[in-house]
């Protein structure tokens, strides 16, 4: 008997189910939920125009602004699925009105705003709907007509206005490079109406200057940062779009203005304030770049190699190799090389080598100082370690008796168990060394650490009982 052909879970294989079947179905599931019952009524609505579905989403928004009542958990989680719901609705039904559609996903903006104010606690599913809320307004305000942006600005500055402690996040910045002309220069004689009465001053001169710098009028965005409180102003990232901008010298005087305080920046995308070294790194390469693009080079040489002798790091050095004149690297490097192997921080000295990487060197100064490492550096250590594993044997032991020696001296117990595990990588290599590591000295410094540390049983459980 020939077999039945399997019928595809996909748009094709459905239709087959056939109007009526589906029907029944879609009458079932909706009765338990809520988000497809609405969403099944808007597309019924549809039927009669896009007014009709445009006032049945109007209906159900107010009902939810209207609501002062506290928002639990569960709540949070039914409002997610409703509300993400009526996104696809606007999405899909009213495609063929980009207008509305971009109105009503605005207007959702204030309506989760006043969500998140009614919440005993954060949401995941509230704040994945911000998400999605987010990027379908930015495409459909993208999508629209010149005119028809003009025509919205003013109800996004009113949501703006609402949005008193930023709790929507990015997205009025997200906004500004998707505007044409004519709405970025109405939302901007806006914005500057309400300088001086809107309370997060800061906010709105950032919104200015970023509208400034989409129409690269370089005065008013440096004017506009001096507005700014010291608390607040970013000179780095100034200097950045000015350079990027091809306007060298004030990118200069702008990377030059080191902070004196604390100050706030985004890091990771979450507010925070940091003292004024935070990034003076980056600042000096910046200022390093634009004294290059200055025809200024040796100054920028220089500034690359102190930046270096301080850091270590080895993009710096990089950078520096590649500015050189030709056959003039290999003298620099060999200069690095004996900078870096005679440095007296010899954890921040081989972080540089295991990093560039240069590993036989790594391995010199890791046997040169075996008595001198911290374990506390545990990071440096470990990761050096294994990198150092598959051809410098030696080295990687030192490293890891280090490593056990310290936790365990310190009685760290929550790292027994890497301990533990350093033991277990010793013995291997050991046995892998051919001959090279003694295993009579292996087995001595196993000896004298269970006569220091004999009676760590945490420890010693875990180690496995013949590496013991």
């Amino acid at each position: 008997m020939a077999k039945k052909a399997t019928v595809k879970f996909d748009r094709a294989g459905l239709a087959s189910l056939g109007a009526e079947k589906l029907a029944d179905i879609l009458l079932d599931e909706a009765q338990a939920n809520k988000a497809l019952k609405l969403r099944l009524q808007a597309a019924l609505a549809g039927a009669g125009g896009s007014d009709k579905i445009i006032a049945r989403i109007d209906k159900r928004l107010d009902q939810i602004e209207r609501s002062a009542s506290r928002i639990t958990a569960n709540r949070a989680r039914e409002l997610a699925a409703e509300l993400g719901g009526l996104v696809r609705t606007i999405s899909g039904e009213l495609r063929d009105d980009p207008v509305a559609a971009a109105e009503r996903m605005v207007r959702m903006m204030a309506v989760l705003l006043g969500i998140m104010r009614r919440l005993y606690d954060r949401s995941a599913k509230i704040e994945k709907l911000g998400e999605e809320i987010d990027t379908a307004t930015v495409s459909m305000i993208a999508a629209l007509t010149p005119a028809h942006q003009v025509r919205l600005v003013p109800v996004l500055d009113k949501v703006r206005g609402q949005d008193r402690y930023g709790e929507l996040g990015d997205i009025f910045s997200r906004l500004i490079p998707v505007l044409e002309p004519d709405a970025a220069n109405e939302w901007r004689q806006l914005l500057e109406r309400g300088l001086g009465k809107d309370k997060d001053q800061v906010r709105v001169l950032n919104l200015l200057q970023a509208l400034a710098m989409k129409r690269k009028d370089f005065d008013e965005a440096m004017r506009l940062e001096e507005l700014k409180p010291e608390l607040h102003q970013d000179s780095f990232g100034l200097a950045q779009y000015l350079f990027e901008a091809g306007r060298f010298e004030p990118a200069l005087e702008w990377v030059r203005r080191r902070p004196k305080g604390m100050r706030v920046v985004d890091v990771n995308g979450v507010r925070g304030a940091v003292g004024p070294e935070f990034g003076m790194g980056e600042r000096k390469l910046l200022e390093a770049d634009i004294l290059e693009r200055l025809k200024r080079r040796d100054d920028a040489q220089a500034l690359r190699w102190r930046e270096f002798v301080e850091t270590f790091e080895p993009a710096v050095l990089r950078t520096y190799i590649s500015k050189l004149d030709d056959f003039a690297e290999f003298e620099e490097m060999d200069k690095a090389f004996n900078l870096v192997m005679g440095d007296k921080d010899i954890h921040k000295a081989l972080w540089f080598l295991i990093h560039w990487p240069k590993l036989d060197l790594a391995a010199k100064l890791v046997v040169d100082n075996a008595r001198n490492w911290d374990g506390r550096h545990y990071k440096i250590l470990s990761e050096a370690a294994e990198l150092l594993a598959d051809e410098q044997v030696a080295a990687a032991i030192v490293l890891y008796r280090a490593l056990v020696d310290d936790i365990l001296r310190r009685g760290v117990s929550e790292a027994y168990l890497a301990a533990a595990s350093y033991i277990a990588s010793m013995d291997y290599l050991t046995e892998q060394s051919g001959g090279s590591i003694s295993r009579a000295e292996h087995e001595d410094y196993m000896r004298k650490l269970r006569t220091r540390h004999g009676k760590k049983y945490s420890f010693w459980s875990l180690v496995p009982n013949d590496l013991r």
